[in-house]
């Protein structure tokens, strides 16, 4: 498996397949994720303010994380995505990809990772999968993306 920090133009619709394979995502959320890829092509690293890390086997990608320092904080990154196509699920790639993450924020100064999700009933293994990975449960906000669904909210320490 391989890993690399620089998104190329393919990059789009691999991400784009990522999000669909898993069958988490709403339409409208695939295109925010691939709005951000697009953003990082046009702008680089640091006009964007997003940064990615993607996961390839065999010439292909098959997961990544996308992140980014929190707008006016100290030491505060986001993460906006992490995904693993479907195929692929169970192997520990998400793991690896959350590691390398904590790595490079902590390398970037940064000091928490802010992670939010769906409280959707499909979205237990993803909650579970960033409990199991020493991220803290912190908040959950009732009805916030819509009727029956919850934003969890997680904090990781780095």
């Amino acid at each position: 498996m391989n890993f690399r920090t620089v998104l190329q133009a393919s990059d789009i619709k691999a991400i784009a397949h990522i999000l669909n394979s898993t069958g988490f995502f709403y339409d409208h959320e695939v295109e925010v994720a691939v709005s951000l890829a697009e953003e990082n092509l046009e702008q680089g690293d640091d006009l964007s303010g997003y940064l990615f890390i993607m996961a390839e086997e065999n010439e292909q990608v098959i997961g990544y994380s996308c992140f980014g320092k929190t707008p006016s904080t100290e030491a505060s990154y986001d993460l906006y995505w992490l995904g693993v196509n479907e195929e692929n699920k169970g192997k520990g790639i998400g793991k690896i990809l959350l590691s390398m993450t904590e790595k490079t924020i902590a390398e970037l100064g940064g000091k928490n990772i802010w992670i939010e999700t769906a409280g959707r009933p499909l979205y237990e293994p993803t909650r579970m999968f960033y409990l199991k990975t020493g991220c803290e449960l912190v908040a959950e906000l009732p009805e916030f993306y819509g009727k029956g669904d919850d934003k969890v909210i997680f904090l990781k320490k780095v």
